[in-house]
């Protein structure tokens, strides 16, 4: 699930509360500054007794550890306490290296993670004795089993956080009738069944739900649509199945993110008012340049489907909102309109139209704006030359246009290039020199570059030593002729290599970088011993060819 904060990591951070406390001079405070004559001290409230045995079932049963020297629970960490006593706030952290991993069936599973830790960690049923909480954080703890009923109890509750732990079964229908529950998330957890169907099921404070990442399946509510305070609705990384509510795609909300899903239902004539929006990677159909979309919409992520219909208008016609656009892996066809893009009012970033049937020039893209930092047009159609506009972007990051059809000559990528780590122009029919390595100053970010499977020709310029960030370089199945430049013992970062079936010839060098890991040099006319730095590697990466190759993995050198 690829950039970024998402929509609603950002909204967890704005949930986020800090401690509560009381301004005093009493010498007794646990707090105690001076500035100049003035003395100031800070008075923790003083948790009651039921309040304190309450929290240490919670800390113990998340096996976190109570403070030996601080019999108030309202100095314990992540604990608020107002002016009474009362505990308000929440905010459970665990830095420990095993629980900063994501949690995963095998790892939830586990009888022991660590030494002296004890599995599972659960929520304490007494969560629920803590009536005055307003704000609760309990994310990445790892707890396991189910979420007690017994929170539901807490109905001053504003903020629910339970994300990323290992709760299973079902979640309360309780929890969704909250009173004042504005905020909840529940993501990256494995919970299952379905959610409630009924309007009176859930409350009308409910403004940020994000339930994403379980094992959530069933139809999706039509009563989601009908929540006054709703602004942003995560249910992604599921098995709902069914149609999307109509009602609850128009619903003008700041965020719809449904991707991952089972989702099916044509959508031809739709509209869609949530800024961003995410459906991808489900069964949608229909003709998308009949669906209606909201004028502030901002990211429209609707890959993997079934989407007909020529290229979207809505990239042309966008009023300067639209940012992230993703098309990939639909059925859209056609050529790319002549003026499409305006740059003077565009703010558009990213461009995945890959694995389409669009068709015909590239030019268009030419006017893409100078704000634009991925760009994928890769497994389509497209045909003709490599217009200079896609190399004079100064922000960009990722240019694919792998798996096209397109001829000439590579063009210069030394023109403000210099954020650029990601290239392919592989499988295509682009002649000439391999241009992107022969000035390495042009692109000195570059981490990835794929020009196999194309015409090109000429040696290997020696300059190749100079991409000191270079992970991935494939020039396989190309007519490249010479040697193999010494200078690749220079490219400090590389990881994998593709010089196969070309025309290469001589010795093979004899240093590589330590951090080399895969080398294909078969079908080549290379000559030699293959160096020890080498000799782990399979006889696949050597043969077919090369009848002039010996030593290790290959039979040993007369």
């Amino acid at each position: 699930m690829a950039e970024t904060n998402t929509f609603a990591e950002r909204a967890e951070a704005a949930s986020a509360v800090g401690g509560v406390g009381v301004n005093g001079v009493d010498s007794a405070a646990t707090g105690i500054s001076s500035r100049s004559t003035a003395l100031t001290a800070t008075i923790v409230p003083q948790a009651s007794a039921a309040n304190t045995a309450a929290l240490a079932a919670i800390f113990t049963a998340a096996q976190l550890p109570i403070p030996a020297n601080k019999p108030n629970a309202c100095a314990w960490p992540g604990v608020s306490c107002a002016a009474n006593g009362a505990v308000e706030g929440l905010s459970l952290m665990e830095t420990t290296h095993y629980r900063l991993l994501p949690p995963t069936p095998r790892l939830c599973n586990r009888t022991a993670r660590e030494p002296g830790g004890k599995f599972p960690a659960t929520l304490a049923a007494s969560i629920g004795q803590l009536t005055d909480l307003t704000t609760l954080s309990l994310s990445n703890l790892w707890l396991a089993g189910s979420v007690p009923l017994s929170l539901s109890r807490v109905t001053k509750l504003q903020s629910l956080d339970i994300a990323g732990n290992c709760f299973a079964g079902l979640l309360p229908v309780a929890f969704f009738r909250m009173p004042n529950l504005f905020f909840l998330t529940a993501s990256r957890n494995f919970l299952s069944g379905g959610l409630p169907q009924r309007r009176t099921a859930y409350a009308v404070s409910l403004g940020f739900l994000d339930l994403s990442v379980n094992w959530l399946f069933g139809p999706i509510p039509a009563a989601l649509a009908t929540l006054p305070s709703l602004y942003m609705l995560s249910l992604s990384n599921n098995r709902f199945s069914g149609r999307i509510p109509p009602a609850l795609l128009k619903r003008e909300i700041g965020a719809l993110f449904l991707d991952w899903n089972r989702l099916s239902g044509d959508l031809s004539g739709q509209q869609i008012g949530a800024s961003l929006v995410g459906l991808g990677r489900n069964r949608l159909t229909g003709n998308f340049n009949t669906i209606r979309f909201s004028k502030s919409v901002s990211v429209i992520q609707v890959s993997e489907n079934m989407f007909s219909g020529t290229f979207p208008q809505i990239v042309c016609s966008s009023s300067g909102n639209l940012g992230v656009v993703d098309f990939s892996r639909n059925r859209l066809t056609g050529t790319v309109p002549a003026n499409c893009f305006k740059p003077a009012k565009s703010v558009l970033e990213v461009l995945y139209l890959n694995h389409n049937n669009f068709s015909g020039s590239l030019q268009p893209f030419s006017s893409l704006p100078k704000s634009m930092k991925v760009v994928n047009l890769g497994f389509n159609k497209f045909t003709g030359t490599i217009p200079p506009g896609l190399t004079t972007l100064p922000h960009l990051v990722d240019l694919d246009l792998g798996a096209n059809s397109l001829t000439g000559l590579i063009p210069s990528f030394c023109q403000g290039q210099q954020a650029l780590t990601f290239l392919n122009l592989a499988s295509n029919a682009l002649s000439g020199p391999p241009t992107p390595l022969a000035s390495p100053t042009c692109a000195p970010s570059l981490t990835t570059l794929y020009l196999s499977s194309n015409r090109l020709s000429g040696s290997i310029p020696a300059t190749i030593s100079s991409f000191k960030s270079l992970n991935w370089l494939l020039l396989d199945r190309n007519a490249l002729a010479g040697s193999i430049p010494a200078g690749v013992s220079g490219m400090q970062q590389l990881r994998g290599l593709g010089f196969s079936y070309n025309r290469l010839s001589g010795p093979i060098p004899g240093v590589w970088p330590r951090t080399i890991g895969q080398v294909l040099l078969a079908g080549n006319r290379l000559s030699g011993a293959v160096p020890a730095a080498l000799s782990k590697l399979k006889r696949a990466s050597f043969k077919p060819g090369n009848p002039n190759l010996c030593g290790t993995p290959l039979p040993a050198c007369a």
